[in-house]
């Protein structure tokens, strides 16, 4: 059996725990009480802030609402993938 591991013939499959993860992950989004619309002008206000702090998103915005049962509250959780302007040394420079 090591000999197929060394392979990746034999890839470990998920727990039992982590299936639940995932699946508590799916229900606590289609739970969410926050609409569409809001989530999509979130999206675009975290937009305009990277790009008012000097970065230029370079990729898809994600975010995942998850609802918390003990507090009764709802977490957002965004993925922004950024860059560092780069005219920012010469908006420095320039006094911007």
């Amino acid at each position: 059996m090591v000999f197929l591991n060394m392979f990746g013939k034999d890839k470990e499959r998920p727990t039992a725990a982590t299936a639940d993860d995932r699946l508590s992950l799916v229900l606590s989004y289609q739970r969410s009480d926050i609409d569409e619309r809001k989530l999509k002008q979130f999206q675009a206000r975290l937009i305009d802030l990277c790009d008012d702090f000097g970065y230029d998103v370079v990729g898809q915005v994600e975010i995942r609402p998850q609802s918390r049962q003990r507090d009764n509250t709802t977490v957002l959780n965004a993925s922004i993938p950024v860059r560092l302007r780069e005219n920012q040394e010469d908006e420095k420079s320039a006094g911007l």
